[in-house]
């Protein structure tokens, strides 16, 4: 009987331990997600490109106009492929030539 009740407070003493970490790293998490910058989307820095163009883009303007201003390095196929369903969608972009994309004008 008595190495029961040694066995259930050991497990009762790490259980708590166990709680008490997870309490103090969730408390943490949020903190330091605060402190770091909020992430940009890929739309987002070539919207933020586009616009200070102030005219359309090349594809291979728009991913060096990005790597210049973010460090960032997009993947053509992904891009243009990506921002082509936002066209046909009728979103944010719009084609005026090949691999040449302008803002929507709404």
């Amino acid at each position: 009987m008595e190495q029961d009740a040694l066995f259930l407070k050991y497990e009762k003493e790490v259980a708590e331990f166990k709680l008490g970490l997870i309490a103090r790293l969730t408390k943490e998490l949020p903190a330091a997600k605060k402190t770091g910058a909020k992430r940009t989307s890929n739309f987002d820095m070539v919207e933020k490109v586009l616009s200070a163009a102030g005219k359309p883009l090349h594809m291979s303007e728009i991913i060096a106009a990005v790597k210049e201003e973010f460090s960032v390095q997009l993947d053509r196929d992904s891009l243009s492929s990506a921002m082509v369903k936002q066209i046909r969608k009728g979103i944010r972009f719009n084609r005026v030539a090949p691999n040449t994309f302008g803002l929507r004008q709404e």
